[in-house]
């Protein structure tokens, strides 16, 4: 992906939130690759049980390729999920099946409109499918049909899990994201488009030399962004630790990209007055006040902060260890998961032994 010398004027910002219920769905069918976002399988554990079997009946639309047609109203700052919705059901059938099939397909091999437009390429596709996945062979075949059905049974699902489960959860990250894109804007603004693009996933690579932005995809395109086809650059808490680029006509260029962390990070506070000596040695080290700091936004399990901070898992069940030692955080199990948080009556008392230390003394 090429930027010219006017790059800032050719990128533009969003956030979605029917693409983040889709993200939040691919979620739900591998949770074991996404270790930030166990607290929501975890809730999702309590959807009813019609929403969790509609969720795996049609998982197959997110369990690895996400349709573009979930970018439908994306560029909208103003656009709602209704909205959305409303956009993808009037999209050509040929886009929609196109989109549809490819969720059912190597990728690297066949391409959506190849498989809508050539028979070839389609009875090859089924072939292969049958051979491997005939239940999938046989869906792939009723898409290509007549895609509306498959459509609807997807759609109806996504709208059922954002009445009952998203919607609220929407409403807690929106505002993180819109923060997210400002900050991107303001970095942006001070320092020009690399920089800023340098804080996303490992995944991409930047050559500031070249103006160029890399993604190891085994899909080739050399894309130059103008202001003709410029790029949207979508926030979203759901896609990590992915990032992914839509980059084929006829969709608008994007690349979704993890705005994290979602809450702004909690200064640590200091501790106790009885044994305000063991509490200093247990947050007297970098990694466990960041575990402070990220267990001030939300309880969280060892396998999230071990994510969250790069370190193996056995080094941050050490770190807590000590800290769980001094009072100052605490557990409990949910199911598989011990989740650790913040003791904030102790941190309290703490902050006011610290206090106490710098308080003047009585007048006479």
């Amino acid at each position: 992906m090429r930027f010219g010398d006017s790059a800032e004027e050719d990128l533009a910002f969003s956030v979605s939130p029917l693409l983040e219920a889709a993200h939040s769905w691919h979620v739900l069918t591998d949770p074991g690759h996404h270790a930030l976002h166990v607290p929501w399988v975890r809730r999702c554990r309590r959807l009813p049980a019609a929403v969790r079997r509609q969720l795996r009946e049609h998982s197959f639309v997110v369990a690895d390729y996400i349709p573009a047609f979930f970018e439908s109203g994306a560029g909208d700052l103003e656009a709602d999920f209704a909205g959305q919705i409303t956009a993808v059901r009037a999209l050509p059938p040929e886009q929609l099946a196109a989109e549809l099939a490819q969720t059912l397909v190597d990728t690297t091999r066949y391409d959506g409109p190849a498989l809508v437009e050539d028979a070839a390429t389609r009875d090859a596709a089924l072939t292969e499918l049958r051979q491997s996945d005939p239940e999938q062979a046989t869906r792939l075949g009723a898409i290509l049909t007549d895609p509306l059905p498959a459509l609807d049974g997807v759609l109806t699902t996504l709208e059922d899990y954002w009445d009952v489960a998203f919607a609220d959860e929407w409403e807690r990250i929106e505002p993180a994201l819109y923060q997210a894109i400002t900050a991107a804007g303001q970095r942006i603004a001070h320092q020009g488009v690399f920089p800023m693009l340098r804080t996303l996933v490992p995944q991409i690579r930047i050559d500031p030399a070249q103006r160029t932005l890399r993604l190891d995809r085994p899909h080739d395109h050399d894309i130059t962004v103008t202001r003709v086809r410029p790029v949207t650059l979508t926030a979203s808490h759901y896609v990590w630790p992915h990032v992914r680029v839509t980059c084929d006509a006829p969709w608008p260029l994007r690349i979704t990209y993890p705005a994290l962390p979602l809450t702004p990070a909690a200064a640590p506070r200091p501790t106790s007055q009885a044994d305000l000596l063991t509490a200093l040695r247990a947050l007297a080290a970098a990694p466990r006040l960041q575990i402070i700091t990220h267990l001030a936004a939300q309880n969280r399990s060892t396998q999230e902060l071990a994510t969250l901070l790069g370190l193996s898992p056995s080094v941050v069940s050490r770190h807590l260890k000590e800290l769980t030692q001094a009072g100052l955080t605490t557990t409990r199990r949910d199911g598989y998961y011990v989740l650790y948080s913040l003791d904030h009556t102790r941190l309290d008392q703490i902050s006011a032994a610290l206090t106490g230390l710098t308080a003047p003394p009585p007048s006479l």
